[in-house]
């Protein structure tokens, strides 16, 4: 339960409205649930009971919504007086909204719905409530002359890191609205699971879905739970893209429903993307939704999969066809040898991170671009800041847009090419990185051929891939790519491509004419 407190005008109804929405709980202020059950204004009530019997209607409204499902709750200004409302609040989060009494005056003006404000000593109140204020708040933040959108970040940054992080631990806050968590990048991570997933109430059984590749890590996982009152239990879902069916997913709610498995319950997916989008799907769907925390254990899966809440299954016509987006409560990214698995969507991500160094970070490019041997190697200090850094790319995009409504549809660069090369790949288990890596060349020609950005830029696309053994050279018809695109989840009226403004700068979806895509396909095949 997170509470807000604090002085008239501090913010706490505003803040509370967005908070709650990012962390997907409900809001509830008092004042407006008093005037909702008494049918009436708190200043009429003031008036008619007098302070004293309206802070004890206060008081046994705040207890009976403290007992209550999980919420964002806003106090009143002079809640926090009463002596038994302090101690109930012992047992919830308090953040106090702290305000220049000056600045508080300014933002509620003569505010007549405010019956503290036809009080003559409305400072002398202000001064005796600050220190009562601060003795019953477990986290203080000062609001003077921040956007209330700075402070529910740092409320969410605050409320959903542990409170014991492993040494050499970095995370990234990802917050889109109704999912707000946190991805922890690390060693040995797999050995504090339980310390990285946030509490959840009334969680009972924790599932770990993992196919048999990534048995060992799952132990590890179940053992983390051991002496807790979570109980954990392993399901085995088939390996790579099989596990991304009806029938899995069939077969993994039928354990589930066996099992008497609760809503407040906790769906782990310890895997590579095909696991993560499993376990994903199921949790959003079984009891109509439940707890979901990922454990990627591919490169890909650390870098992309695991972040922005995308989920699904297959059908015999496409991937992912089938699905919606789900956000987990934890993100746990072990960058340890014993656990990243290199024999399988190593080159996928590598492609994903360098389409986020393209579309977003020079930092993460100059990397790239500098130690391609280390990276490759596994070398953990670099390979674990460019997962670092390219996971805080993402976190920003999906943070800023979960639906793929603006931002988030540039993460889409080089994948409508991509996905078309995709289909027409002989079968290799690298066919998707490589699929992408020749999608990003197409989308770098179409973006010269447009006056968009010079050759010097699709020299370093170019070269950058060349550095990670990736393709940038194949021979396809646009006959064959048409095809595919009329069966393309996002076709409308035609496709649309993501392109740069330079690097670093995507726009679009732009339209490109079949003979401007002829010249791409030639430039393509060299």
């Amino acid at each position: 339960m997170i509470v807000l407190i604090g002085f008239m005008g501090a913010g706490k109804t505003t803040i509370g409205y967005l908070l709650a929405e990012k962390l997907g709980l409900p809001f509830v202020d008092i004042d407006i649930l008093i005037e909702r059950r008494e049918r009436r204004p708190v200043r009429e009530i003031f008036d008619s009971r007098g302070e004293e019997l309206f802070r004890e209607l206060e008081h046994d409204t705040i207890v009976e919504t403290l007992e209550g499902p999980q919420a964002v709750v806003a106090l009143g200004g002079g809640a926090a007086e009463h002596p038994g409302t302090r101690l109930a609040l012992e047992k919830a989060l308090v953040v106090y909204l702290e305000v220049d009494y000056d600045e508080a005056v300014l933002r509620i003006g003569h505010d007549s719905y405010r019956p503290m404000m036809a009080n003559p000593n409305i400072r002398s109140i202000y001064e005796r409530r600050l220190p009562i204020y601060r003795r019953t708040a477990t986290l203080t933040l000062r609001t003077d002359g921040r956007r209330p959108e700075a402070i529910v970040m740092e409320i969410i940054s605050k409320v959903t890191t542990p409170a014991t992080v492993p040494s050499g631990t970095r995370s990234v806050l990802v917050a889109p609205m109704g999912g707000a968590h946190q991805v922890h990048i690390g060693s040995g991570l797999l050995n504090f699971t339980s310390d990285l997933i946030p509490q959840l109430p009334h969680c009972k059984k924790a599932f770990i879905i993992h196919a048999v590749q990534d048995h060992k890590a799952a132990l590890r996982v179940s053992e983390n739970f051991e002496g807790s009152e979570i109980s954990a239990k392993l399901i085995v879902i088939p390996s790579n893209e099989a596990a991304k069916s009806i029938e899995v997913f069939q077969m993994v709610s039928e354990e589930l429903a066996e099992a008497s498995t609760h809503r407040d319950d906790l769906i782990i997916g310890l895997g590579g993307e095909p696991t993560c989008y499993l376990a994903g799907f199921v949790s959003a769907t079984y009891n109509r939704g439940m707890h979901l925390a990922l454990i990627p254990t591919t490169l890909l899966g650390q870098v992309d999969s695991a972040i922005g809440g995308k989920n699904g299954v297959n059908l015999p016509q496409g991937q992912n066809m089938v699905g919606t987006i789900h956000q987990p409560v934890s993100v746990i990214t072990d960058i340890s040898d014993v656990v990243l698995r290199s024999d399988y969507e190593f080159e996928t991500g590598l492609a994903e991170m360098i389409k986020h160094a393209l579309i977003a970070d020079r930092e993460l490019l100059d990397l790239l671009r500098s130690h391609p041997k280390e990276i490759m190697a596994r070398q953990s200090d670099f390979l674990g800041e460019a997962i670092f850094l390219s996971t805080s790319i993402k976190a920003a995009i999906v943070t800023a847009d979960e639906r793929e409504q603006g931002e988030r549809i540039h993460l889409n660069y080089g994948h409508t090419f991509g996905h078309a090369f995709e289909q027409l790949l002989p079968p290799n288990p690298d066919r998707h990185g490589f699929a992408i890596s020749l999608g990003m060349m197409a989308a770098a020609y179409l973006a010269r051929l447009q006056n968009r950005i010079s050759d010097e830029e699709v020299r370093i696309h170019k070269e950058t891939l060349t550095l990670y053994g990736l393709p940038t050279t194949a021979h396809f018809t646009l006959d064959q790519l048409n095809q595919v695109w009329l069966k393309n989840k996002k076709f409308r009226s035609g496709v649309r491509f993501i392109v740069l403004d330079g690097i670093g700068t995507p726009v679009g979806p732009v339209e490109a004419d079949e003979t401007t895509l002829s010249r791409v396909l030639a430039d393509l095949a060299g």
